[in-house]
C-alpha cells in the first residue's frame, strides 16, 4: 500500500483515501495504531456519506477508541449505517438490543436487526459474525 500517497489524498478530502487510511490506523496495518488517526479519517468519510465508516466511527463511540465512549452517539451511528445496508452495523445494533447495552435489552429489535444481517448472506462472505446472526435467529425461532 502506497502510504503517502493515500495521506495526501486523505488530506485533499478523497474519501476513499479517507476511508483505506483509517481504516489501516486500528490494527496498524503499515501505519503505527493511532484511534485518534483513525478517528480524524473516519469521521471526514462518514461526513461524506461513508455508510461503512459511520459504521466503525459507531465501534470507536461504542468501545471508546480515540473517542470518549458514548453508547447514545454509537447507536445513532450504527443506526444510520444499518439503514443504508451496513452489516456491521446491523450486526453492532443487534448486540447492543440483545445484551442491553445503552438501551434496555429488548430481544424483538435484536431479532431484527439480527435477521436483517443475516439477511445479507448473499453478500457477505461466510464469517463468525454472519454465522452468529444466523444462530440467533434459528434460535428464536
Amino acid at each position: 500500500m502506497d502510504i503517502p500517497n493515500l495521506r495526501q489524498k486523505a488530506d485533499s478530502g478523497n474519501v476513499v483515501a479517507q476511508s483505506i487510511l483509517g481504516n489501516c490506523y486500528p490494527e496498524g496495518v503499515e501505519v503505527g495504531v493511532d484511534d485518534e488517526e483513525a478517528f480524524r479519517l473516519l469521521s471526514s468519510a462518514a461526513g461524506q456519506g461513508a455508510s461503512r465508516d459511520k459504521a466503525n466511527l459507531a465501534r470507536m463511540h461504542a468501545e471508546g477508541l480515540g473517542v470518549l465512549k458514548s453508547l447514545p452517539e454509537a447507536i445513532r451511528l450504527y443506526e444510520a449505517a444499518a439503514q443504508a445496508g451496513e452489516f456491521f452495523a446491523r450486526l453492532g445494533l443487534a448486540r447492543i438490543h440483545a445484551q442491553g447495552l445503552g438501551v434496555p435489552a429488548d430481544s424483538g429489535s435484536a431479532l431484527e436487526w439480527y435477521s436483517a444481517a443475516a439477511g445479507q448472506a448473499d453478500r457477505i462472505a461466510d464469517c463468525e459474525e454472519l454465522r452468529e446472526a444466523r444462530t440467533y435467529v434459528a434460535n428464536a425461532r
